[in-house]
Parts: structure tokens; C-alpha cells; sequence
């Protein structure tokens, strides 16, 4: 965690498989509504994947000037332009007069995969005239899941450190490319016929607009959403280790992110996507931290709904997050963490607060 200030949620966007942007995603979330279908890609058993896409009209409609580069694949336009939506509806909740940091999270490296380019990613936010990003302020985050709330660390000393008005955070991802699929299915790990232990593998994006500045934030009644310093760490005994499962690296960011919240956290948004071993990790991470929670704490896993999101994880469940809070009428402080199928781990307390208390 590296101290600083807490920042502010100035504008969210996001695109899932079951909501076009912000408001459609909250409202399918809380209506338990899912869009998963037998997919096209099969296991080597022949039997049809499980999957959770996005429309294909979306794709189809969205009339926008795409940066090739030197390849360019279906999979590469499906994240582009979701990143574009997203970006686009963040920005649009405050009027930014200069050019803006950039935070990306971006999908672990994994052998054989080609995943898409950071730079052919940023390139294609920073053209776009109506997202006011600097491209010479636009960093990466290569830690999968956990990316997108580690990321904050980094959007933080933009605001503060560096003393910026905006910054601009978030992640686009789809698990929808064959040779990603191929490699889950090889470790047994998707939803199908026969496999017991799998995920919905999903896709989407979700952005942050982040202020240092309480009245730039989105205000609703009085109040503003608060995102406390993230915990960070590592877990020796993750899903590709050969090291045993000692479940530190989730304790630790839990330990880390609620310092100062004893007893008052009544909701947990999880990146958990079905498989058991995060319900596992979870189990032990909670045991570990149980005196920062109520005692009938209740756990969220919206991947339920729409999939496994990849690095859009974090920023859709920050979002998610800030906007029941913001429908609430008491301030309230709530956890949001993911952890990557690597080392990374994540969480962070997302806080409502009355816009009088932020001074």
C-alpha cells in the first residue's frame, strides 16, 4: 500500500455481457439476470463451452476510426472498442479541461497467447477525440485480475504526487479467442458437460474517472464514493505454482486494505468466477480479517451474472460498488478485491461519505 491520499470517484463506465453501460449492468446485477449460452468453442470432449459475451450488434454499430497496427484480430476489436465505450462513459460525467493520465490494467502474459498489445490499446484510447488522455501519461498494469485496483496505487500519485485533477483507470478483456479458451480447457478449468470445477468465461470493460478533488466527484444527496489506498500482494501458492496453498497473499490485501475499519464492513464485492478455489481463499482471508467484517457479512460475486471479465474485473466491481452505495441513504463502507490466476491480489474499501466530512 503506498499511503496515499484516498481518491474520488468522479464518473464509471462499463460494458458487460448483460448491460451496455453503467446503469444497465447495475440493474441486470441486481435483478440476477445472466446472459450465458452454449458458445461455439468446444472441450476436447466435444462438449459446448459455457460462455458470456457481449452482443454482437454492439460490435456492429459503433462506428469508430480503429489503429490496426501490425495485426489485427477479432479479439483485438471486440477489447478495443469495449474499452472505448467504457472510457467514453466515464469521461462523459465531468467536463475535463486537459489532457489526463492513463492507468491500464492488462492480462497476464501467458505463453502462446497472444493477447492484445498494450500500445495498440492505449493508441486507440489516446485517438479518440473525445477522451482527453495524454499520451505521455499512460502507464500498464501486467498482473491479470488483481490489475485493475493495483492500478490505483499508480492513479494516486498522479493526483497527488504529481498533482493531477483526473486520472483515467480501467481495463478492457475477453476471454472470447480460441487459443485462451483451448488452454483453460486443457486445465479443465471452463463451464461444461463434465467438468465440475469451471467458469463462465466472459468479457467486458469498466473505467474509472478518478479525482483528487471532492467536488469535481460524483455527488449524489450530499455524498461522494470514496476509494481508501489499495492492499497488495502476493500469494506463493496460486492457481500455476507449485508451491503449497497457504491462502497469505488474499489475507495480506484484506489485512492491508481494512486497517482502520474494525467491525464495519457489511458488504464484500469478489472477483470469484465459480471455481473452488477461490471460494476457498475467500474462506481463509475472511477467518483471518474477521474482526473488520459484521458478523453476517454479505458477499457479492456479480461474475455470476456475466462471466469471468478478466482485468475488467476490479474497475466493474469498484463501479458496482460505488453506485449501490451511492443509492443507499447512510454512509457506508464496503471491500471490493480480485485475485489473479498468478500471484497478484487486491482489495481495497470503497466508502461513501458525506461531501461535508471530506473537508
Amino acid at each position: 500500500m503506498s499511503g496515499q491520499i484516498a481518491a474520488y470517484v468522479a464518473g464509471i463506465g462499463m460494458i458487460t455481457p448483460i448491460g451496455a453501460n453503467t446503469e444497465m449492468t447495475v440493474a441486470a446485477v441486481a435483478a440476477g439476470v445472466n446472459q450465458f449460452e452454449a458458445s461455439d468453442y468446444d472441450t476436447s470432449d466435444d462438449e459446448s463451452i459455457t460462455m458470456s459475451g457481449v452482443p454482437e450488434e454492439v460490435f456492429e454499430t459503433l462506428q469508430v476510426e480503429i489503429d490496426e497496427g501490425e495485426y489485427y484480430s477479432e479479439l483485438y476489436d471486440r477489447i478495443i472498442k469495449m474499452a472505448i465505450i467504457a472510457a467514453r462513459e466515464a469521461c462523459a460525467a465531468q467536463a475535463v479541461d486537459n489532457q489526463i493520465p492513463l492507468v491500464l490494467a492488462i492480462p497476464e502474459q501467458l505463453p502462446g497467447i497472444n493477447h492484445i498489445n498494450a500500445q495498440l490499446l492505449a493508441a486507440n484510447l489516446i485517438g479518440q477525440a473525445d477522451l482527453p488522455i495524454d499520451p505521455d501519461q499512460v502507464r500498464c498494469i501486467h498482473t491479470g485480475r488483481a490489475a485493475g485496483i493495483e492500478a490505483l496505487d499508480l492513479a494516486s500519485r498522479y493526483l497527488y504526487d504529481l498533482e493531477q485533477d483526473f486520472v483515467l483507470l480501467g481495463g478492457s478483456d475477453s476471454y472470447w479467442h480460441l487459443p485462451l479458451i483451448a488452454r483453460l480447457d486443457a486445465d479443465r478449468r471452463v463451464l461444461a458437460p463434465g467438468i465440475m470445477d469451471g467458469f463462465v468465461p466472459g468479457e467486458g470493460a469498466g473505467f474509472l474517472l478518478l479525482t483528487r478533488h471532492p467536488d469535481k466527484a460524483l455527488i449524489q444527496d450530499g455524498h461522494v464514493i470514496v476509494l481508501q489506498p489499495p492492499g497488495l500482494a502476493a500469494e506463493s501458492g496460486h492457481l500455476y505454482s507449485e508451491q503449497p496453498y497457504l491462502g497469505e497473499g488474499l489475507s495480506q490485501a484484506f489485512r492491508q486494505a481494512l486497517n482502520g475499519n474494525a467491525n464495519s464492513i457489511a458488504t464484500i464485492y469478489s472477483s470469484q468466477n465459480g471455481e473452488q478455489f477461490w471460494a476457498r481463499e475467500y474462506g481463509v482471508a475472511l477467518l483471518r480479517n474477521q474482526s473488520d467484517f459484521v458478523d453476517e457479512v454479505r458477499l457479492e460475486h456479480p461474475a455470476d451474472c456475466y462471466g469471468d471479465l478478466g482485468v475488467a474485473s476490479g474497475p466493474v466491481l469498484i463501479g458496482l460498488c460505488a453506485q449501490n452505495l451511492l443509492q443507499q441513504q447512510a454512509a457506508a463502507s464496503n471491500l471490493v478485491y480480485c485475485s489473479s490466476d498468478s500471484a497478484a491480489r487486491a482489495a481495497l474499501v470503497v466508502e461513501k461519505q458525506s461531501l461535508n466530512r471530506t473537508g
